[in-house]
């Protein structure tokens, strides 16, 4: 049997430049996706424009003559946004023996009208926990299991955290409102 002619196009290997055009692609798909990846990580983990500056800026609005002293965390006006400031961490307290319950737990955010008042409360924080404490461990817990016993003790923190305001940043019932975030017995 006679073999059939090689052509020149059959003995000739493929041209190489495919495998280079092919490394090239994967490169640039992987760089790209690498780019998108580092995008949305970088927008994740920005923090909201609100909680930096725009905050300040949204309430703090300048004062008629006889209500100056509200900017400054006195006086009875209540111009601008509220600002919440989180406690924190839980407050843990042991109750006293006559009550049921041996142990209390709160968490807590406390409500301002002024800026100065939220640098007060982180400046001033290890004091406000530690009258905190003190209320805490004062409290009953057959009370605290009723409405007014939790708005009662609301008030009693609220008039502990100004004191200290008061004391300390000399900031008059700075702090307009308490609200128990998490409140356990056991």
């Amino acid at each position: 049997m006679a073999k059939a002619p090689v052509s020149n196009e059959e003995q000739t290997p493929a041209p190489k430049g495919g495998n280079k055009l092919v490394m090239i692609l994967m490169i640039v798909i992987i760089l790209l996706l690498v780019a998108v990846v580092a995008v949305g990580a970088l927008l994740l983990l920005k923090k909201p424009a609100t909680d930096a500056g725009a905050a300040p800026a949204a309430t703090e609005q300048k004062a008629d003559a006889h209500g100056e002293k509200a900017a400054d965390g006195h006086g009875d006006a209540k111009a601008g946004a509220p600002v919440t400031i989180p406690l924190g961490q839980p407050v843990t307290v042991n109750l006293a023996s006559p009550n049921d319950a041996k142990l209390l737990q709160v968490e807590m955010d406390m409500v301002t009208y002024s800026h100065t008042a939220d640098a007060a409360v982180k400046t001033n924080r290890a004091e406000i926990i530690n009258n905190i404490m003190l209320v805490l461990s004062g409290v009953n817990a057959a009370n605290l299991r009723t409405r007014e016993g939790k708005e009662a003790l609301q008030k009693e923190l609220k008039d502990a955290i100004n004191g200290v305001l008061e004391k300390r940043a000399n900031l008059k019932d700075a702090i307009d409102d308490v609200y128990f975030t998490k409140l356990l017995m056991q």
